[in-house]
């Protein structure tokens, strides 16, 4: 290895990460073109599926995402008719968002393609290596959860 700034920054792991990511992101548009789906709203598809109506705020809790991002998401999927958005009868700052059918059925369609994508993205690796890559993401994303701009609440959390 050279003392060459930019040779040192590119092994950096947080710039491996960055890259994984930019990788990861082209591989799922490129193979989810035919749904329209993005990989944020396909997770927020999957929330919706999963916890049924819900304020967007606690969706954006149950996804990593931040107000303006779920907010924008959210928008994006009403227009399609995958969701619905209505306020809060209990506290009308808030709005309720609920998958539609047509939503749902849109989820499913997607699920196989979207299991080729994480086939893709981990194309590189054998079975063991995969496993082990992660378990590892996991540990770091978990262990550093308190440290993100938008930590990710589990259920009961």
């Amino acid at each position: 290895m050279t003392n060459a700034p930019l040779t040192q920054a590119t092994v950096l792991p947080g710039n491996l990460l960055r890259r994984c990511h930019q990788i990861s992101v082209a591989i799922f548009l490129r193979q989810c073109a035919a749904h329209g789906l993005t990989q944020l709203q396909y997770i927020t598809l999957c929330a919706l599926e999963e916890w049924g109506e819900i304020d967007q705020i606690t969706l954006g809790r149950h996804t990593a995402l931040d107000r303006n991002t779920v907010a924008v998401v959210v928008r994006k999927l009403e227009e399609r008719g995958l969701v619905t958005r209505r306020r809060n009868p209990e506290d009308r700052r808030s709005m309720l968002v609920t998958l539609t059918v047509e939503g749902e059925r849109l989820r499913q369609r997607a699920e196989p393609t979207v299991a080729e994508v994480q086939e893709a993205i981990l194309a590189p690796l054998d079975d063991a290596e995969r496993e082990t890559l992660c378990r590892l993401l996991q540990r770091v994303a978990d262990e550093n959860n308190s440290l993100s701009r938008v930590p990710l609440h589990h259920a009961g959390g």
